[in-house]
């Protein structure tokens, strides 16, 4: 490693002659060159990759692989969709590759929900546990130039609301439920294929929950790693900052009717071992072209 210790892998697996593969570490072979086909090629640029991209994978399937939700994220996932409206709303099928991505900010998936749309969503609210320490986040938010404006004004409104509230669960909206309604619903894609696996957590479980209410909409995959009823993360440091500590702010009004922590989310269609990895891409494909 990159203080010369020692990593030690216990388990790898050779893919189709052409790549090494072992917990986060992938060679590829160069020598002697093989022929490698369309859907491994893209396996291992998606786990290359730490940030979104787009790729056709037939006449009528585009794949949007996202690997992070992370709010540094949200521009450049925004400016991919954005550059590439008209090939996802002139095809018949997108797959949205997420598998791998742990969550980060509900903003940076707020412009895929368009493109899926078909009826309204409803999103179950949360509360936040109002304490000194807790409310800091606010004060984070309104003195950080990383937030717009009107979130740094929003957090200015929230924080005065907590902190007259020391001790209690607070709602921040009017109501439990909110629900999103839009004016159009494209015609194209008819079918939208999502990637999941054990990974996906957070604010990707979030995206799931408002995803699958649209009739356009199926998950592939396997279960989720059920981490989203008590949410948004922040972080303190121990009084002689050699320890941080990273903690929970909030609990989600869905529990205890409809839990996600320690169960996840369940794929409308299991994709079950015998298929590798590499394949999925191509099961999802074969499913939404039948």
């Amino acid at each position: 490693m990159q203080d010369h210790s020692e990593q030690k892998f216990n388990e790898f697996e050779i893919i189709e002659n052409a790549f090494i593969q072992s917990d986060f570490v992938t060679f590829r072979k160069d020598y002697p060159k093989v022929e490698i086909e369309q859907t491994l090629e893209y396996y291992f640029n998606a786990l290359s990759s730490d940030k979104p991209f787009v790729r056709r994978l037939n006449e009528n399937t585009v794949i949007l692989r996202i690997p992070s939700f992370s709010y540094s994220e949200k521009t450049i996932i925004d400016s991919v969709i954005k550059s590439n409206k008209d090939l996802f709303t002139q095809t018949d099928n997108l797959i949205i590759d997420l598998r791998n991505n742990g969550g980060g900010s509900d903003r940076s998936y707020q412009k895929l929900i368009p493109l899926i749309y078909t009826n309204p969503i409803r999103t179950i609210g949360m509360e936040l546990l109002s304490t000194p320490i807790n409310n800091k986040r606010m004060e984070d938010i309104i003195t950080s130039l990383d937030f717009p404006e009107e979130i740094r004004e929003w957090a200015k409104s929230a924080l005065d609301k907590l902190n007259n509230n020391i001790g209690k669960f607070v709602n921040l909206n009017e109501s439990s439920v909110s629900v999103t309604e839009l004016d159009s619903i494209y015609n194209f894609p008819k079918n939208v294929g999502i990637l999941v696996n054990e990974r996906n957590g957070s604010t990707t479980e979030q995206f799931l929950l408002a995803a699958k209410q649209s009739k356009k909409v199926k998950l592939f995959g396997v279960t989720t790693a059920g981490v989203l009823d008590i949410s948004n993360m922040y972080f303190v440091n121990s009084p002689d900052n050699e320890f941080k500590l990273g903690y929970c702010l909030s609990k989600s009004m869905r529990i205890p009717e409809m839990t996600i922590d320690n169960k996840g989310i369940q794929p409308d269609y299991y994709i079950d071992k015998s298929i590798p990895k590499y394949k999925w891409i191509e099961f999802v494909s074969n499913v939404l072209n039948e």
